[in-house]
């Protein structure tokens, strides 16, 4: 037995294979493990499969299971009824976090990280589930175990393998959708997206022929006043961020940039959506330089523009909540750079506005409401210094001459020494060490050309992210279901008598996670919920919506035609259309 194995009773090489169609739960077709004391191997297959109660190796605390696809194992377990493992090790993503930000395998998955590692791959190409096949990844992946398990950061690995596990049991909840909108979008989106255009564009010119009329554009910005960024080159900055920044500047801007949204990225086939009506879409853990996931954008209901998640609404009888961590981000910063004067800034409940007061921009009897633009002006800087924005850039975003930008940075600056002494050293360690790492140890590669704004902020995206996998796991491990991490939030569903109970327990299992992060230094919760029948909503998309809500009305046929034999009581009924492109 390896030295820093010895501690455990068994060690076991596991994987699974299974088949999910879009949108379904998935489905286990068989299951091999081998004993890697023992040389004891374990082979199960379809139908004998189904009628196993418990797992046919050990799952306790002294059992350590080692695999390259964590969450499809942790799914075989849960589809098969058994108990999940309490120790689990993915070398995928420990692999991955080895090499995160340097150079990748010519090859992906695990033939590219076996010939990473010097071992043959060939016998991993086909990935059927035939018992020659399972029996030669088995081999395989002993291979590689043997050849990472003297670099591997047990403890932290394992840790990682616990937020595989809850990414198992919120792939398998999935997101609840109000079926019969979207079977209507899919029946006829081409139609409904051109209606849609008119309504929001109302003549003005800004879109034509179904994409944005450059030409109408800069017309209806000369009208409305609207300076937009532009490229060195002097065109129009069309970019993702540029649009970002000018619709939270300018409202008149939202509707236009979610329908360029959606005529980028919504196609309603395209939405991953089960027969039980619910979104599920891979979570794609790790993903991220920071560790974040990133999901499919079109696949998932969240991940397309805001006016979507008008789809999400709970089922009969349950409740939606979605629990955020309150400025999260200058939260991270406040605790990660100890300064007491930006800590003291969060725990008043308005960071962005005790910033303005310290500054003298506002009053000390200011409020949100009394000071709206002082607050989004100092918001904007607090938030753009975590990445290094410059003054030029922070003019940009704000409207700004670039000295009232410069007095902004320099407010800062004064009000919170401590920080920008630790965000100076967290870009100087990386240039020097060529690393970055978060609390947990999840690593990231420096090169020559990184760019200085995204080393000050990785720290907050990296521990973020911790965060977040820490509250997954433990609200999970706590029974609650979990339809969907977001960024800096988790939605659950629970019954409506229970939803309260279930945001409570949530939102202290949060802050928990916060203080374990951030060592001691609690961040604040919000909660907003949904019950049935009633939809979820999203302001920023709600120009949109209406604008697709007053056209699906007007298919939708009157009450007194609809019979019971078209209720969407069956899913599958109504969802065929839904699956055209799959048949």
């Amino acid at each position: 037995m390896i030295p820093s194995l010895s501690h455990y009773a068994s060690v076991w090489i596991v994987i699974c294979k299974s088949v999910a169609r879009s949108g379904e739960r998935l489905c286990p077709l068989a299951v091999s493990a081998k004993d890697f004391g023992t040389g004891q191997v374990v082979e199960l297959g379809v139908p004998k499969l189904l009628g196993i109660k418990r797992p046919p190796y050990a799952t306790g605390p002294q059992a350590l299971l080692v695999t390259v696809d964590a969450n499809e194992v942790i799914a075989c377990h849960l589809a098969l009824g058994w108990r999940l493992p309490e120790r689990i090790v993915d070398l995928m993503v420990e692999f991955r976090n080895s090499i995160n930000g340097g150079p990748l395998p010519m090859v992906g998955g695990l033939t590219g990280v076996l010939l990473w590692h010097g071992l043959p791959a060939s016998a991993v190409v086909c990935t059927g589930s035939s018992l020659h096949q399972m029996r030669a990844r088995l081999a395989a992946i002993e291979n590689l175990f043997e050849r990472m398990v003297g670099t591997l950061d047990l403890g932290r690995a394992l840790l990682r393998g616990r937020y595989m596990c809850a990414v198992a049991r919120i792939e398998a909840t999935g997101i609840p959708v109000e079926q019969q909108s979207l079977v209507l979008l899919a029946n006829d989106w081409p139609a409904i997206r051109n209606c849609v255009i008119g309504t929001v564009d109302d003549g003005r010119g800004v879109f034509r022929n179904g994409r944005l009329n450059l030409g109408g554009f800069k017309t209806w910005l000369d009208q409305q006043r609207i300076v937009w960024p532009v490229l060195p080159l002097g065109t129009l900055d069309l970019g993702d961020d540029a649009w970002r920044e000018m619709a939270r500047l300018h409202p008149d801007v939202r509707p236009f940039k979610e329908l360029r949204a959606t005529l980028s990225w919504f196609d309603p086939i395209s939405l991953a959506i089960g027969r039980d009506g619910r979104n599920r879409t891979p979570l794609r853990p790790f993903a991220s330089i920071t560790g974040r996931n990133q999901p499919s954008a079109k696949a998932s209901v969240l991940g397309s523009a805001a006016w979507v998640r008008h789809l999400v609404t709970p089922q009969n009888g349950r409740a939606l909540a979605v629990i955020d961590w309150d400025q999260q981000e200058f939260g991270i910063a406040a605790a990660l750079s100890v300064d007491p004067a930006m800590q003291r800034s969060y725990t008043s409940g308005d960071p962005y506005l005790a910033l303005a007061k310290t500054t003298g921009a506002a009053r000390a009897d200011a409020t949100a409401a009394s000071h709206p633009n002082v607050r989004d002006q100092y918001k904007a800087c607090a938030l753009g210094v975590q990445y290094g924005i410059g003054h030029t850039r922070l003019a940009r975003q704000l409207g700004l001459s670039e000295i009232d930008a410069r007095t902004l940075l320099e407010g800062h600056r004064r009000a919170f020494p401590r920080f920008w002494r630790w965000s100076d050293g967290v870009e100087t360690y990386a240039l020097l060490h060529r690393e970055q790492q978060s609390v947990f140890g999840w690593r990231r590669k420096v090169g020559l050309d990184a760019n200085p704004r995204s080393l000050r902020n990785f720290p907050m995206q990296a521990n973020g992210a911790e965060m977040l996998r820490l509250a997954c796991c433990r609200v999970t491990e706590a029974g609650i279901s979990v339809c969907a991490p977001n960024h800096d939030a988790l939605m659950i569903e629970a019954p409506v008598r229970d939803l309260a109970d279930a945001v409570a327990t949530t939102q202290r299992l949060m802050a928990e996670a916060s203080e374990i992060v951030l060592g001691g230094f609690t961040l604040r919760t919000s909660a907003k919920a949904v019950a049935a029948p009633e939809r979820w909503s999203d302001p920023r998309g709600q120009a949109v919506w209406s604008a697709v809500e007053t056209v699906l009305n007007e298919r939708r046929p009157p009450v007194h035609q609809r019979d019971r034999t078209c209720s969407p009581a069956d899913p599958r009924t109504i969802l065929l259309s839904v699956y055209r492109r799959d048949t």
